[in-house]
């Protein structure tokens, strides 16, 4: 979109060319987040249930994942969605800051454990209402940096989002179940993906990655991932 690669040419210029200040405590820096404000972020705690990325205690599964298997095999976030990256990705996805969201990317694509390399990576699709009005899909945005970085290919045109609903951050975790049913469309899979990685930018319920994930599993994939920046714990 003409609209996107604008604000994209205006942030790496600015990126670039121009004195940077670390965007949470305004020291000089040389990235969007100083070294110092690194090493203070809320990253994801080692212990967590490999299925749906929780704090777990005493157990290698948690009970909810043991008692209803998730629709995806495998998830990993790489911080826990509290302050300040929570404040990071509302800029970065609601503000069109793509200096902090080329950030976010690239602490993805250093930190993801990948112990098996998927066929391929899907970005969480944004119905092309919401597309428009934002002017990037920030899931997409991420998905090709860490396409960049691994070299594993990426397919934003193998799903659609068919149904434009209300914003999951204003609805509570039942209501995000029921809001979320039928929103998604298969346009084209292949027959040799069947290691498919999400992504996304936060997971709070999981409800929006579940509902994919069941349409992938039902078209005969064998395993489907989940790929966060961030998820509620």
């Amino acid at each position: 979109m003409i609209h996107s690669n604008i604000i994209r040419y205006r942030n790496q210029f600015l990126d670039n060319f121009l004195a940077q200040t670390c965007f949470l405590c305004q020291a000089n820096s040389q990235q969007a987040i100083c070294s110092s404000c690194v090493a203070d972020l809320p990253f994801m705690p080692t212990k967590v249930c490999p299925h749906c990325a929780k704090l777990v205690k005493n157990r290698e599964i948690c009970y909810e994942c043991e008692q209803n298997p998730l629709p995806f095999n495998y998830s990993q976030a790489i911080f826990s969605y509290d302050y300040p990256i929570d404040i990071l990705i509302s800029r970065a996805k609601f503000q069109r800051n793509l200096v902090i969201l080329n950030w976010l990317a690239n602490m993805m694509a250093s930190r993801l454990s990948i112990l098996s390399s998927p066929d391929i990576l899907i970005p969480v699709p944004l119905h092309p209402k919401r597309l428009c009005q934002r002017g990037y899909n920030q899931s997409l945005e991420l998905a090709k940096y860490i396409t960049k970085q691994t070299k594993i290919p990426l397919a934003d045109k193998a799903c659609k989002r068919i149904k434009n609903t209300t914003p999951q951050t204003s609805l509570n975790n039942q209501q995000r179940q029921k809001n979320v049913l039928g929103i998604f469309e298969i346009i084209k899979i292949e027959p040799h993906w069947q290691h498919i990685v999400l992504i996304d930018d936060v997971m709070t319920t999981g409800s929006t990655v579940k509902e994919l994930a069941i349409i992938l599993k039902c078209a005969g994939v064998k395993q489907v991932d989940v790929w966060c920046c961030a998820r509620t714990l």
